[in-house]
């Protein structure tokens, strides 16, 4: 997908629910143009294959040496996984995985996750920076299974740290309360790292894919 062409032709919808229901929309990077166009990405051996995803193309890299494969955004900015998730009304994350084969195998309690990052506005100061993440109720595919999709709830309008979430970092010195309204209101960085982030996990090549990865928001009222 180029990235000047992140539009919400594959997923935005208006939700089948009742009139109280606010409209939503979504973006997707479904990774339909080259590899240098790619905004999303999982490491150097990283390809475009023209069909197999969840549908059509996908990124498949099929040969990642890693504990925990980490998809994350390097496309260009201003993005729309970037910045102010409060003030654009954020809603959810997500994105669709296939593993093919891992070296060691895929454990069963290996779940995907959300972390959202935020420099706290000194981005050339690391020591302060701040994450805060939630794991997901699904795991990583084991390798043979279908595509799988993970999508994750992001509660942006909350300005209490919400219930599943956990806050890791300096986060400049600030209380769980105030690190997560730092971030939710100024997001950096995005992944989706394939574990707990507090769990260590043995080193193993990987043969998987990703697709859609996407981010939802709310119509303002």
């Amino acid at each position: 997908m180029r990235p000047t062409s992140l539009l919400p032709i594959l997923f935005g919808f208006v939700l089948t629910l009742p009139a109280a229901a606010a409209p939503t929309t979504t973006i997707a990077e479904t990774f339909d143009g080259t590899l240098d166009q790619a905004t999303w990405r999982l490491g150097t051996l990283d390809a475009i294959d023209p069909a197999g995803g969840d549908p059509g193309a996908f990124l498949h890299n099929p040969q990642l040496d890693s504990a925990v494969p980490s998809p994350v955004y390097v496309g260009p900015l201003p993005s729309p996984f970037f910045g102010n998730y409060r003030a654009a009304n954020v809603t959810s994350l997500g994105l669709d995985v296939i593993v093919y084969a891992a070296g060691i195998g895929v454990d069963n309690k290996r779940p995907v996750c959300l972390v959202l990052t935020s420099d706290m506005g000194t981005p050339g100061d690391t020591s302060d920076d701040c994450d805060v993440y939630v794991v997901g109720n699904k795991n990583v595919p084991r390798p043979g299974s279908a595509w799988r999709s993970f999508d994750f709830k992001v509660p942006s309008g909350d300005t209490t740290l919400p219930n599943g979430w956990t806050v890791r970092g300096a986060c400049a010195g600030l209380s769980a309360n105030d690190a997560w309204n730092a971030v939710i209101t100024n997001v950096t960085h995005v992944s989706f790292p394939f574990a707990d982030p507090d769990t260590l996990w043995f080193v193993q090549v990987w043969d998987l894919g990703i697709d859609n990865v996407r981010i939802g928001f709310a119509a303002v009222r």
